[in-house]
């Protein structure tokens, strides 16, 4: 038996050493060396006992330095620490910094070989690697990742060129209907995917503007509960009069009609007149319905059957007239509207004056206000910085009895 099995025979013989190889191998990986201290007082006399026995004297903390120098004083003299350390646990000292490396190295090499694998997805998975969400997917299960990866890269390259509800896409690229749910890790590489390869960009918080985003791509989530109310508006298909849009003009009844049915429409445009009155709740929907005027309520938000029909009325040259909240809220889907709109769109009853008209009240928490940053339009920002000033909301009710006098006046 040469000095280096004696020496990893009597230490291991010796148990009261063990807490103390445990510590300098750790101390040693951190370091990545041989140095640093290790503090013994939270060890058992028993411990404490045997390093005073070797050192000759008793040590408050242990010196890996001083420890393999008074190795070197014994028996085993010619046996590092290292090598000690390395065959008392049967096993290579690998620093964290070594560690590190290696898990680097292990990364590399699986990022690489699915860039070899979805060669036409390259340029998207050398993006998509660097995303928090991705690397947190790599770290708790790598074969989820690259399974998810796979569907991804599969479906980019089927791509529907005629509408498809995105569970059936799913089923068909995954097996699995909800494959491609939003909140899912194949959900979010796909839409990683698509804002990627899409020519605008979509703000991806936005529920709305993630519809948008698939429906770009002839994916659709929801065709159903996603509709719009109107009321007043005509409309037509390929074939011709769209019939329940007549009759609902004809007794002026309110529509609430699903995207589904909006996609098929041709045209549309305002029963009367060239005007649409666009507005952000149900209750002032419903009082300005008496007056027999071409109206959309928002109900809150832009959604995607809204944007697309007010898409083919602004296609016929007609104006939208918007009334909103005044919170930040409200204010972005003003903006929202004129970016995607411009000159078609009018404010209506939608500046500082009308603000100051509702009487603010509801006081705006900070994290609201902060909304207020993004709105960049030059017309909005009397109203904005009102707002700001006064921290509080005012809302359109407190303004429906002038709408409605200024729509029945023409």
């Amino acid at each position: 038996m040469n000095r280096l099995d004696e020496a990893v025979q009597f230490f291991r013989g010796e148990r009261p050493f063990h807490r103390l190889f445990c510590e300098m191998k750790k101390k040693y990986e951190s370091l990545g060396r041989i140095g640093g201290t290790i503090s013994v007082s939270y060890f058992s006399a028993e411990e404490t006992e045997a390093i005073a026995s070797f050192f000759g004297k008793e040590m408050n903390r242990v010196s890996l330095a001083a420890f393999e120098q008074q190795l070197a004083n014994t028996r085993f003299g010619d046996v590092s620490l290292i090598e000690l350390l390395e065959h008392y646990f049967g096993e290579p000292l690998v620093t964290k910094k070594e560690q590190q490396q290696e898990i680097e190295r292990e990364k590399e090499a699986y990022f690489a070989r699915l860039m070899n694998t979805y060669r036409a997805q390259r340029d998207w998975l050398m993006a998509v690697e660097k995303q928090r969400f991705v690397q947190l997917a790599y770290q708790q299960n790598r074969q989820a990742l690259e399974s998810a990866i796979s569907s991804v890269c599969r479906a980019l390259e089927q791509l529907p060129s005629a509408y498809v509800r995105l569970p059936v896409f799913a089923q068909q690229m995954a097996n699995d209907p909800h494959a491609f749910d939003l909140h899912t890790l194949a959900g979010k590489l796909l839409l990683s995917a698509l804002q990627f390869y899409a020519e605008k960009e979509y703000d991806l918080s936005s529920v709305e503007e993630v519809n948008e985003l698939l429906q770009s791509y002839h994916l659709l989530r929801e065709d159903v509960l996603n509709f719009v109310t109107c009321a007043g508006v005509m409309a037509e298909t390929e074939k011709g009069r769209h019939l329940v849009f007549a009759a609902a003009c004809e007794t002026n009844t309110a529509l609430n009609v699903p995207l589904r049915e909006v996609m098929p429409l041709a045209r549309a445009y305002p029963s009367i007149g060239n005007s649409v009155f666009v507005v952000e709740n149900a209750g002032v929907f419903s009082t300005l319905l008496d007056t027999n005027v071409p109206l959309i309520s928002t109900n809150g938000q832009l959604n995607l059957a809204t944007m697309w029909l007010l898409d083919l009325l602004v296609k016929e040259g007609k104006t939208l007239y918007y009334s909103g909240d005044f919170d930040p809220e409200g204010l972005k889907m003003a903006q929202r509207l004129v970016d995607r709109y411009g000159s078609s769109v009018r404010l209506w009853h939608y500046h500082r004056s009308d603000y100051l008209a509702t009487k603010p009240t509801v006081s705006l928490s900070d994290e609201r206000l902060a909304k207020l940053q993004s709105v960049t339009l030059r017309d909005l920002q009397p109203l904005k910085q009102e707002m700001l000033r006064l921290k509080k909301a005012g809302y359109q009710e407190a303004l429906v009895e002038a709408l409605r006098m200024e729509v029945e006046g023409g």
